[in-house]
């Protein structure tokens, strides 16, 4: 049967259909004009991305284990003491030299820790690079056949717009929400959604939502 709620505010598909103003045959009309309209009326077909992460903010993060942070406390402790100066002994054992290179023990673990976070942040930043260009590459290579001016085209699947009609073939992942208007035996794997292994079937007459 038709969602209650296409049958309460449409009637059926084909309602819906007249309502988008799409032909359920021949789907939209290929014009680039009304394409960019139904792209300006309901939105582009993708999940706006994350915003990146600044070099800075990558490295903050990375100082932010804990083993960094009790070498970094170390390392200021033995600077605070190196340039504490305890009162006048002039009694034997009193070493000026190794008091006066104290500090480089203090530097040193310094130096150390500045390195591990400047490292590990640039290869973050790295590899989020690499990622965010990878992901953008998969959206502008994955395309999808939809009907249009009654022919079939492929386009990227960013390019879908509300109103598009979609060939769905097997082993297909939709790339958006939709309802059947035709199919033979269609079959949907909605176990990412339900959590049922089960395959769901789909139909004009009964559960026509994907």
């Amino acid at each position: 049967m038709h969602s209650p709620l296409i049958i309460s505010d449409y009637g059926n598909v084909e309602g819906l259909c007249a309502k988008l103003k799409t032909d359920p045959i021949n789907g939209l009309p290929n014009d680039h004009h009304e394409i960019e309209r139904r792209q300006h009326l309901f939105g582009k077909n993708e999940i706006p991305p994350a915003a990146s992460k600044s070099f800075f903010r990558l490295a903050w993060e990375a100082l932010q284990d804990i083993t960094l942070v009790i070498l970094l406390i170390s390392a200021l402790v033995s600077l605070g003491l190196s340039f504490y100066k305890p009162p006048e002994n002039t009694g034997a054992g009193h070493d000026d030299s190794e008091q006066e290179a104290g500090w480089i023990e203090g530097v040193a673990i310094l130096v150390a820790v500045i390195v591990v976070v400047l490292v590990t942040a640039l290869n973050d930043w790295s590899k989020e690079k690499q990622f965010r260009g990878l992901q953008s590459k998969i959206e502008t290579e994955h395309k999808f056949s939809v009907i249009r001016g009654g022919q079939p085209v492929d386009i990227v699947v960013n390019d879908l717009v509300v109103g598009d009609v979609a060939r769905v073939k097997y082993g297909d992942l939709l790339p958006a929400d939709g309802l059947v208007i035709q199919s033979n035996d269609l079959k949907i794997d909605e176990s990412s959604l339900t959590g049922e292994s089960d395959l769901i079937r789909k139909s004009f007459d009964h559960d026509p939502v994907l």
